[in-house]
């Protein structure tokens, strides 16, 4: 599976509330750059969640109107870049869709919030 950047991917995701021992069906976007997607098994993603009822944090972005169409997702949801994974490829089921530039620019943002750089 060709990965890139900013693709939306319905993956199993550890749960940290277990210890990362039991996983999760869900939504998330590809962060490593594609270079590095190329060439290594593994990719950086962070997780989305239909729990949209918090407040946004400055590491948050929430998907709504036409970006829910694009990235693939059925509703509005939040892509949390304060929890980043790593996982190997066979954890990806499937791609879902993508983020429009205009969305990625804004999940870098939340990154550098999240990352303090």
């Amino acid at each position: 599976m060709n990965l890139q950047r900013g693709d939306v991917v319905l993956c199993r995701m550890p749960m940290p509330s277990t210890g990362l021992q039991e996983f999760k069906i869900r939504p998330a976007v590809i962060i490593s750059g594609n270079r590095l997607n190329e060439i290594l098994d593994d990719v950086m993603v962070v997780p989305c969640t239909s729990n949209t009822s918090r407040t946004l944090t400055a590491t948050q972005y929430l998907i709504i109107g036409e970006e829910i169409a694009i990235a693939g997702i059925r509703i509005e949801s939040v892509i949390r870049c304060e929890s980043i994974f790593t996982l190997n490829k066979s954890m990806i089921l499937r791609r879902l869709g993508s983020l429009s530039s205009e969305t990625i620019n804004e999940v870098n943002r939340c990154l550098i919030q999240a990352l303090e750089l």
